[in-house]
């Protein structure tokens, strides 16, 4: 052999020992769990709103998001020293975990040798017994009164950390030695601390509701709270009895960049029922359960109390007793504070819609829950159901009652407006009702505006952020 063949062989040689160390690092790098440079290009992805298929587990520029943390949300408890953090996975994440600290860098520093101020928090990982994927949630507790908080989600079994998000946290009592106060309706702290929530039902694709996310994201500084109350995404068309959850998954990561950071409370409404309320309650892991889809809580002086339009309410029931029971504790602590209800139908409105004008089950809530809103002086109830807008005054039995200076009676809202693949109801009862004071057949949202112990500014935003309707309401004491 030549002195030149001998060469070629030798470079032959070493190109293919390089060669094949080159296909073996390849081989271990995608065998490997996505690390950070990956996820953050994943992540810049999902927020730059490229499509992703839940389901399918792909995305547009390729890659396993299987473990990818999706749809994350916050909701309060019935302690206001926790936040709940929930999110929906493809594939198996073991433990879900949720690391935070008050310190933003501290996460993006965070080394497991050293633990710089982050504290990581175990949950559950739970797959939906009707779906496909896997429902996440871990309860931060221990949390200080008016703290913001960073905080980042993942799995026990996964490298994958969502993108760094927070929210922070409402005024409450504490002891003096700092330990929070475990909250219930004995809590003798009854003064407000002044929020801004936004509020809206029947938000659905279709409609004009990417106009409603917009602006409501464009301005989330503002809101402390945001109450959707039932028909949440619409998901129900084609699938009636188990739901469509490629229409759900997408709706809620439309919604990601509000649920991530601020409270979302919701109530379920009739497109919201399959599944026996399990796929609702999986997702949104609202204080109450499946099987018991109401619960009540106390946020910075104010007493909430949802119920469900979409369960029995009839006298004895487990519900009206439950409503009953809540109302009754919370009047004998606090008998001056402010109470708003909301739960999906409305049982004053005024459009043509069946429901508004001759429906017995509305008329049985009037009577038996609008007593109890009545005999424990419920300020106000929030509802949506038919697409419309509504303001009553102070009323009861469906008379007006008092004024809003003073008022003797609830004030109902009605805001089914955001948009949904339905449209808006633009027909109304004529001539309208003595109750009705204000209605309208547009696109927007609720603000409600708790300025003090005495006195709420109720304003109804069109899409454009245009102020359509505006109300003060002060706080009434009923015979």
């Amino acid at each position: 052999m030549s002195m030149m063949n001998k060469i070629n062989c030798t470079l032959l040689f070493v190109f293919l020992v390089l060669l094949s160390v080159c296909l073996a690092e390849n081989k271990q790098t995608h065998n490997s769990k996505i690390n950070s440079s990956t996820l953050s290009k994943i992540n810049k992805n999902v927020d730059g709103g490229n499509k992703i298929d839940l389901t399918s587990g792909s995305s547009s520029d390729g890659g396993d998001i299987n473990q990818i943390p999706q749809t994350i949300k916050i909701s309060l408890t019935n302690d206001p020293s926790e936040m709940m953090i929930s999110w929906f996975t493809n594939g198996k994440v073991g433990d879900a975990i949720v690391q935070f600290s008050v310190s933003k860098s501290d996460l993006v520093h965070y080394s497991t040798n050293t633990n710089n101020g982050v504290i990581t928090v175990n949950g559950k990982s739970t797959a939906f017994s009707t779906w496909k994927g896997y429902s996440n949630s871990v309860v931060l507790t221990g949390l200080l009164p008016k703290t913001t908080y960073y905080y980042q989600c993942g799995g026990s079994t996964s490298n994958i950390l969502s993108q760094i998000n927070h929210f922070t946290t409402s005024n409450f009592p504490t002891t003096t030695g700092g330990k929070n106060v475990k909250s219930t309706n004995a809590v003798l702290n009854n003064e407000v601390t002044p929020f801004t929530a936004a509020v809206y039902a029947d938000m659905g694709y279709g409609g004009g509701y990417n106009n409603t996310v917009k602006v409501i994201e464009e301005n989330l500084s503002k809101y402390s709270l945001i109450l959707h109350i039932g028909d949440i995404a619409y998901a129900d068309y084609d699938k009636v009895e188990q739901g469509n959850q490629t229409i759900w998954t997408d709706f809620l990561q439309t919604l990601e960049p509000i649920t991530s950071k601020v409270p979302y409370m919701t109530t379920p409404g009739n497109h919201d029922v399959f599944y026996s309320f399990t796929a609702y309650q999986n997702t949104f892991n609202m204080p109450g359960s499946s099987n018991q889809p109401w619960y009540s809580y106390d946020y910075n002086g104010v007493h909430f109390l949802s119920y469900s339009t979409e369960s029995d309410l009839a006298p004895f029931t487990q519900q009206y007793q439950w409503i009953k029971n809540d109302l009754e504790t919370y009047r004998k602590n606090n008998p001056s504070g402010w109470v708003i209800a909301y739960a999906h139908r409305p049982y004053y409105c005024s459009t043509q819609m069946d429901w508004c004008r001759k429906q017995t089950l509305r008329a049985l809530i009037e009577s038996t829950i609008g007593e109890l809103f009545q005999n424990y002086n419920v300020d106000i109830y929030l509802a949506g159901h038919t697409h419309a807008y509504e303001r009553t005054v102070p009323v009861y039995q469906q008379s007006p009652i008092g004024t809003y200076e003073y008022p003797g009676g609830t004030v109902h809202f009605t805001i089914g407006t955001p948009g949904n693949q339905e449209g808006l109801d633009h027909n109304w009862i004529l001539p309208a009702p003595s109750w009705s004071a204000s209605r309208y057949g547009e696109l927007g949202y609720g603000q409600l505006n708790v300025v003090n112990n005495t006195h709420i500014l109720w304003q109804f935003l069109t899409d454009q952020l245009v102020v359509f309707d505006e109300q003060w309401i002060v706080k009434g004491y009923f015979d």
